[in-house]
């Protein structure tokens, strides 16, 4: 088993070939385009654009109020963005990378729609290097800069639609070699790589801001497993890409490497004149053709048990845009009635041990579908896996496209040259990020802080906030606690996921030109607030949420009658009335106490309170 990553992460600012900020929102103008094969420098058209083009597919964008002429096609790219350069370079030096005399950007041929000029531009910043881990060293095969793509909207209708908000966005990706020896190694792996990229200070940091690709190989060829999305999802991924490989396997041994001859489809439209489907009723009526194919020798191969053939070709007939495929293994469904499959299978001249399939569709996308299917079906049971997958937010993969190869590159004539001279290594050295270990010892060091602490801070991006703030306070641990719990907490409540521009504005931090600065407002000043007033943990807390929940002002908070802790009396007063009300114990007493007042109180007085008028029989 071989496993290598792909990393990718995009860095805030200006976009890398224009001024463009990496932040904006759909405008609501629009263009369509199609895109058209051509081939790389090597005169030939790469197998994945040739697929793409099959597919015929038109696309519509969505300009965005920071997108310009460059994302649209209609300028040459700027001079690329220094900052994301250096951040690449700086980067580089830190994993143990061969930085190259000059960045050289190549154009790589794309035409499914993520890019409105049917290429990506890419360039080689650094080779050759490795990161230590638990299973040994990893090696880093490059480190390159790239435009990001644009950001997918939905797809319908052989049409796509793309919002070019994310297109442009400096990407730095890093790719390693297969030396990963399972999920665990590649999750341990993706971790220690993530935390250079997220220790600058231009690291964008937002939801989407990460995406892994998987390579992965049995011995079956390589498969490019595209947009897992989440660190946690990649040993899912990979469990579940084990198991697919494992069961063709036991399906192409069935066949003894040979392929069964997929039948031609034959339209089995009059079957269903007066069908009770709705499904089928309403697709004719549309105006589509219900057609069928025999699959010799694949009866309980479709969806059995372990095996699922039947998904490995209804993916193809999806990004055909037929809506998937039905087969025999699944029926009696979808409405039909026994004498309906009858005929089915007498039209296909299915025997025993055959299988069936059924597509809906127009006869153009059923003459390109069948010639696919019948090359999918061989190459499954030659165990020729190699191909690009996507990832699914479940830990799944489904087919993509054929696997992308060197076909598809050639030089980008509207850049030139960058040279990294020994000048600019020299004023990088400032900006390359130090290790995770010396990090947590840095932390752990001069903050007091836990390495369970310490490690959480880091791997949640928090790193440049946490130090923005914490030189000026004396309790760095009550503050290590707000980033960690309290805020996850808000978001809770709030039912989102805070974004990393609110996040700076609960801080009090403001980055400009690299540089943070601090506010006079925000938790810094609600943190002073509480040192003046005496304000324990939970009043404190209480603040924080008024601010971000409620948006009362700084200002205002020490004004608020909520933040007067309750006295004993008044604690005694509300444990009276809840003890009146029924079913109070130790158990739900706090939770109760919460539903009875909006005003802070320190729960272990509360508790104590509580034990002591038990024991004086006052409740």
């Amino acid at each position: 088993m071989k496993i290598g990553l792909e990393i990718h992460f995009q860095l805030k600012g200006n976009k890398l070939f224009c001024s463009c900020s990496t932040e904006g929102t759909e405008s609501g103008s629009a263009f369509q385009r199609k895109l058209t094969p051509v081939m790389g420098e090597m005169g030939m058209v790469d197998s994945a654009v040739k697929y793409e083009n099959i597919r015929n597919r038109e696309f519509l964008y969505r300009v965005s109020s920071n997108s310009c002429l460059v994302e649209k096609d209609e300028e040459p790219p700027h001079p690329v963005n220094t900052e994301a350069l250096n951040t690449a370079i700086a980067i580089s030096e830190a994993l143990n990378c061969k930085i190259l005399d000059y960045a050289s950007f190549m154009r790589k041929i794309v035409i499914d729609g993520s890019n409105t000029s049917g290429f990506q531009r890419t360039g080689i910043i650094g080779m050759d290097g490795y990161i230590q881990t638990s299973g040994g060293p990893v090696r880093i095969s490059t480190i390159t800069l790239e435009e990001d793509a644009c950001r997918k909207i939905s797809e319908k209708h052989g049409r796509a639609e793309y919002s070019l908000d994310r297109l442009g966005i400096p990407l730095i990706e890093i790719s390693t070699e297969p030396d990963i020896t399972d999920p665990e190694h590649a999750l341990e792996t993706a971790k220690a790589i993530g935390h250079f990229v997220m220790s600058m200070n231009n690291f964008r940091g937002e939801v989407d801001s990460i995406r892994q690709d998987v390579n992965f190989s049995m011995g079956f060829g390589r498969v490019e497993i595209k947009g897992v999305s989440k660190l946690s999802f990649i040993k899912d991924t990979l469990d579940y890409e084990i198991k697919r490989q494992e069961s063709l396997k036991e399906i192409s041994d069935l066949f003894h490497g040979k392929p069964p001859e997929i039948g031609d489809f034959i339209d089995i439209t009059d079957i269903f004149n007066n069908t009770g489907s709705s499904m089928i009723k309403k697709a004719i009526t549309s105006g589509k053709y219900v057609m069928c194919a025999r699959l010799p020798g694949c009866n309980h191969l479709m969806k059995y048990g372990n095996y699922r053939l039947g998904r490995e070709l209804a993916d193809v007939a999806k990004n055909m845009g037929i809506g998937g495929l039905m087969h025999s293994d699944e029926f009696p469904a979808y409405g039909l009635t026994g004498e309906e499959l009858s005929k089915i299978y007498s039209a296909a001249g299915k025997m025993d041990e055959d299988a069936v399939i059924v597509v809906i569709a127009d006869r153009d996308s059923t003459e390109s579908l069948s010639p696919l299917l019948k090359e999918r079906m061989n190459k499954i049971i030659k165990l020729d896996l190699a191909e690009t997958r996507a990832a699914t937010t479940n830990g799944e993969t489904r087919y993509l496209r054929p696997l992308a190869g060197k076909e598809r590159m050639y030089p980008e004539t509207d850049i030139p040259l960058i040279r990294i001279t020994e000048d600019i290594l020299e004023n990088i050295k400032s900006m390359v990020p130090k290790s995770l270990d010396e990090i947590k010892k840095d932390l752990i060091k001069k903050y007091k802080l836990s390495s369970v602490e310490a490690e959480s801070i880091i791997n949640n991006n928090l790193l440049s906030l946490f130090m923005s703030l914490s030189d000026g306070f004396k309790n760095p641990s009550l503050l290590s606690r707000i980033l960690l719990q309290v805020m996850p907490e808000f978001e809770k409540k709030r039912g989102t996921k805070l974004t990393q521009e609110e996040i700076r504005d609960i801080l009090g931090v403001s980055i400009s030109g690299g540089n943070i600065y601090r506010r006079d407002d925000g938790i810094k000043s609600i943190i002073g607030i509480a040192r003046s007033r005496g304000w324990d943990r939970n009043t404190l807390e209480l603040a924080l949420s008024l601010y971000i929940l409620n948006a009362i002002p700084v200002s205002e908070l020490e004004k608020r009658p909520e933040l007067v802790p309750l006295n004993e009396a008044e604690i005694r007063g509300i444990i009276n009335e809840l003890s009146e009300e029924g079913q109070l114990n130790e158990k739900n007493l706090i939770v109760m106490f919460r539903k009875k007042t909006d005003h802070s109180f320190d729960p272990r007085l509360v508790m104590r309170i509580f034990t002591e008028m038990k024991k004086s029989d006052k409740l």
